[in-house]
């Protein structure tokens, strides 16, 4: 197949008053950063909703927060899927964008939002369909399975709108927009909220929902955040712009599409999957205790995500349109800028995690014995957050020149590999304290992170740009 065509674009496209950016030139330590603390920023809003509802959830029962986290480790699932098929109309979009080939651009646009919807629909089905088995793997039992089976109904019904909302988050980041996501994020986390202890405990004339109050306040504001998106992404003084007329197919383009998303989709439900095997291994030694504390040191392990999300993010937009205009020093210099910078900021925020691990520990419970439990989490794990931040820009810097296979292998080391096996091998054969459990997340984010530079370096210093999606 020839080339994709270019399209050269004027001097009016090129000017515009949103905040798009071309990446292919100029200096990528100010751009990366430019893309980054916005997205950062758009990640966190995006954490404060679990943690707002974690909060307001709190207020009802133990039970009523460990069936939030727990369901939501199912709906991990979603964001999982939701990342995966959309990061690769992102990338492919980004590459178009780096070619000057805006029509290419705008129908990938369209076409994603496609892809999303099908996508959201059969996730709402499955979950929908098996949300007993889901929950029953995730740990969920006795007092906590019926207020986690609530939430997680609520919240897979909506799950149309999250995939939508990952859709826009790559369309922003693809075109170098990370500043209007960050506006749009906090709107929709400002609405959730103001929501939840209206939705929870029954204000202005609303009846007291409880836990499915917090479930619907969430897909409110996602929906919210849709709306205003999609009005943004047709403003007529973006280059790139959303038409309903793109709102369709092209087989040749989904495949290149898929080629990326499917790769990237099953590396990402490795995650979810990982994660609920060991909260079940956990909470089948530990019990209650031990699956509190291991919801609560995740929801603050979100926090090494910021860094990695961010530089990650951000090194994806510019090796995206790097490539598309064919210059791949450019694309080896972003990715060692977002590695070095992701590690350094995930690795600060693990040493404050772990310093102030009490505080933190203190806001979510006062039960003395998932108080230690998660102590000894935050001064063990987030000690290795810069690792895990590696690991996670590796995995995305893979997926940016095309080749999404091997960030599959990286998460696969992690999990399957390393840290359930020892992890059940701890507590289950040599019967060693939950400290066993977190030791072997720890490996885990150390020999994935270790590998997966090894790999990437690897990779970028023999690939060819007519490898990659544009060009072939």
């Amino acid at each position: 197949m020839q080339q994709t065509q270019l399209q050269p674009m004027n001097k009016q496209e090129t000017t515009t008053e949103m905040h798009e950016q071309d990446l292919t030139t100029g200096p990528i330590r100010k751009q990366i950063w430019s893309l980054a603390w916005p997205m950062m920023l758009s990640i966190f809003f995006y954490t404060l909703y679990n943690l707002v509802d974690a909060y307001w959830v709190s207020k009802i029962s133990a039970e009523a927060i460990a069936a939030v986290s727990i369901s939501q480790i199912a709906l991990f699932l979603m964001i999982s899927l939701g990342f995966g098929i959309t990061v690769g109309s992102g990338v492919v979009m980004a590459m178009h964008i780096g070619a000057k080939n805006i029509k290419e651009a705008e129908r990938v646009l369209g076409q994603s939002f496609v892809l999303a919807a099908i996508a959201g629909i059969i996730f709402t089905i499955i979950a929908l369909i098996f949300r007993n088995q889901l929950l029953t793997a995730s740990g969920a039992y006795g007092l906590i399975f019926e207020p986690a089976r609530q939430y997680l109904t609520i919240t897979a019904a909506g799950s149309v709108f999250f995939f939508m909302l990952i859709t826009v988050m790559f369309a922003f980041n693809a075109q170098g927009d990370t500043f209007t996501l960050t506006k749009l994020f906090a709107i929709s986390t400002f609405i959730n909220a103001v929501l939840d202890p209206i939705m929870i405990f029954g204000l202005l004339g609303i009846p007291a929902l409880g836990i499915s109050g917090a479930a619907i306040a969430t897909v409110i504001s996602q929906a919210v955040f849709i709306v205003i998106a999609l009005k943004s992404l047709s403003h007529p003084r973006r280059r790139i712009r959303f038409h309903f007329y793109n709102l369709s197919f092209k087989w040749e383009s989904v495949k290149k599409v898929l080629d990326i998303g499917v790769p990237a989709a099953i590396t990402q439900v490795i995650y979810p999957v990982g994660v609920a095997a060991l909260t079940l291994i956990t909470s089948s030694v530990f019990f209650e205790p031990g699956a509190v504390a291991f919801s609560l040191g995740f929801r603050v392990e979100f926090f090494a995500f910021l860094p990695a999300v961010g530089f990650g993010f951000g090194a994806m937009a510019i090796i995206g349109q790097s490539i598309g205009a064919g210059n791949m020093t450019r694309a080896n210099e972003a990715f060692k800028k977002g590695l070095t910078y992701g590690v350094v900021g995930a690795a600060v925020l693990g040493i404050i995690v772990a310093i102030f691990a009490r505080a933190v520990t203190n806001i979510f419970t006062n039960d003395p014995v998932v108080t230690q439990y998660t102590i000894y989490y935050m001064r063990s794990v987030a000690l290795t957050y810069g690792f895990l931040a590696a690991s996670l820009v590796e995995a995305s810097v893979f997926q940016a020149i095309g080749k999404s296979w091997p960030g599959f292998w990286i998460v696969f080391i992690r999990f399957i590999v390393i840290s359930i096996p020892l992890a059940y091998l701890f507590t289950r054969v040599f019967d060693f304290s939950i400290i066993s459990v977190w030791i072997s997340i720890v490996v885990g984010n150390i020999v994935s992170a270790i590998v997966g530079y090894f790999w990437i370096t690897h990779k970028l210093n023999k690939l060819d740009v007519k490898e990659v999606p544009v060009y072939t």
